[in-house]
Parts: C-alpha cells; structure tokens; sequence
C-alpha cells in the first residue's frame, strides 16, 4: 500500500497516510467556513488503520464543535490545520491542503452546497495569476 506525507507549516507535526482514497469532500457548511476561514473545507477520509502520527501528537490541540461531530485540530505552535479522529474513532480526517503531494481521489464531491456564500461561486471565472499579481 502507497503512503504519502503530510505535516503542518512549521513542521512539528507530521503524519502518514495512504495515497488513495475513495472522495475527497468540499464542505461549505457554516461550521467548515469558520473552521478554514475560506468558502470550504476539503476533506479526506480514511480508515484509522490507513493512517499514522510520525511526529508531535503532543502539540496538537483540538477543538470539538459542542454538540456536533466537527473538530478543529491544529499545532499549537504554527495553528496550521492537522488530521483528526471521527466521534467513534473509526475514520481520519485529513485537510487535504496538509498532504505534502497530490493524493489518488476516486470522487471529489461538495457537499452543504446551499449553505455555499455567494461570493465563491463561479471560481473558474476569475482571473487568475501564477503568483500575486502586479
């Protein structure tokens, strides 16, 4: 089984994960956008087996969403967001932005569409740039 690497910015946590997964979600729910600060989530899932901590478990700190199954981790020295644990510890979440190469994805698939704001609609509309503009 293939694995790739991820970690957060600074680097003191860092994961294994397998490279292949089923879907890859685009969460726009109100709870995803506060969590990333951006239009959506873009979620991984795997298996708890498919998935293993290579450095600093002990500078993650986690933030669970009272009374729903949504979490926040993240290191507590760069804040970058890093995998987490499903409720029942079955599945790992991983934000697809912490992968250190492209992953294999099946199905990529946005979900709580309607709860998407305006302003992130029709992306491939938008001027683009290699870099900041000028």
């Amino acid at each position: 089984m293939q694995k790739i690497k991820g970690s957060c910015l600074c680097s003191a946590v860092s994961f294994e994960v397998v490279k292949t997964f089923d879907k890859l979600f685009f969460c726009s729910c109100d709870q995803c956008r506060q969590i990333t600060g951006s239009a959506f989530a873009s979620n991984l899932f795997v298996t708890a087996d498919g998935f293993s901590w290579l450095s600093g478990a002990e500078d993650i700190v986690r933030y669970q969403v009272p009374g729903r199954d949504i979490s926040k981790t993240f290191c507590r020295i760069c804040g970058s967001g890093v995998p987490w644990s499903s409720g029942d510890g079955s599945k790992v979440v991983v934000p697809a932005g912490s992968l250190h190469e492209e992953p294999v994805v099946g199905e990529r698939t946005r979900i709580f569409a309607a709860e998407q704001p305006s302003w992130s609609l029709r992306l491939e509309q938008i001027n683009t740039h290699p870099g900041f503009p000028e």
